[in-house]
């Protein structure tokens, strides 16, 4: 799914740190509490069942269901495990970690976590990572929720579908397991970071004189793909002082290390602030960047 494939390149090859559950546990540190692939699936039903053996979910939801419910937007939600209602409900601008699969009716397997050798991936909750339907079902989960997400075709890949893979006006099935919540590391005068590989250390971090050559993934609560560098493979380049990037970019990337990978949220003071920029960011719009440091080199 081309889409999906931009957004989860980023991930590629990360170096995560395992922890305890995080069951019953409001937020999580990046660094140290993200679940270990083998805590995850200890208790009820999971996504690693040997029922995935097939490639198919036709009847994987069958004597699970524990209650539904239909969103004013015509997704159907059904729960698959008992939600910890203690736990509070995802809100936009969070990042979560999920493991997942996507399924056509037929139940035909067709993505998921797993087919890129992940035991879960990062998501920023309300910023079009995924088609529309993802957003609008995580603000009905928690952190502990096994969910199957009817997802009606307006909110999935619609009239046009995905060639070869998705027929157009096709329901989307999704099945999530939303794991932990992660906190940002840096969270300060409008930029907050959540770095999800470090990065090499090297005697330019302290230095003006380099070139920071970067990936970038740009998008806004209203608007997916502002930018996406991958499409182009051409690297952006970045050079400390320049002022050809929004300040709160600048302030991340002056202390890039090469190979970091990152999570980044900019508020509008930080941003385009109440101008916005062309028809591609509204007044006032936070940004969601999700970055993949290149190199650093001396100039």
């Amino acid at each position: 799914m081309k889409t999906m494939r931009y957004i989860l390149i980023f991930f590629l090859g990360l170096t995560l740190l395992s922890c305890n559950n995080t069951k019953g546990k409001k937020s999580v540190s990046v660094k140290k509490h993200i679940p270990s692939t083998s805590q995850k699936n200890q208790k009820g039903v999971g996504l690693d069942s040997t029922q995935f053996s097939k490639n198919n979910l036709r009847s994987f939801e069958k004597g699970k269901v524990l209650t539904s419910k239909i969103t004013e937007n015509g997704l159907v939600i059904k729960w698959l495990k008992p939600t910890i209602k203690s736990n509070p409900l995802l809100k936009t601008g969070e990042v979560v970690l999920l493991e997942y699969r996507m399924a056509l009716p037929d139940g035909k397997i067709i993505d998921g976590n797993n087919r890129l050798n992940m035991p879960f991936i990062p998501y920023m909750v309300g910023y079009n990572n995924q088609t529309k339907g993802w957003d609008l079902a995580m603000n009905h989960l928690r952190v502990g929720d096994f969910v199957k997400v009817e997802i009606p075709a307006m909110y999935a890949y619609g009239e046009k579908g995905l060639k070869g893979i998705i027929p157009p006006n096709t329901n989307n099935w999704l099945y999530i397991k939303v794991l932990a919540k992660v906190s940002p590391e840096l969270n300060e005068n409008g930029v907050k970071v959540w770095t999800f590989q470090k990065g090499i250390s090297s005697a330019l971090d302290l230095s003006k004189e380099k070139e920071v050559s970067y990936h970038a993934i740009v998008s806004s609560q209203n608007k997916a793909l502002i930018m996406n560098s991958y499409r182009s493979r051409i690297a952006l380049k970045y050079i400390p002082g320049q002022k050809n990037i929004v300040p709160g970019l600048r302030k991340v990337l002056n202390n890039a290390k090469k190979d970091q990978k990152m999570f980044v949220l900019i508020s509008p003071e930080q941003a385009y602030g109440n101008k916005g920029y062309a028809n591609l960011i509204q007044p006032n719009e936070t940004l969601f960047f999700n970055l993949t440091i290149k190199d650093v080199r001396a100039i």
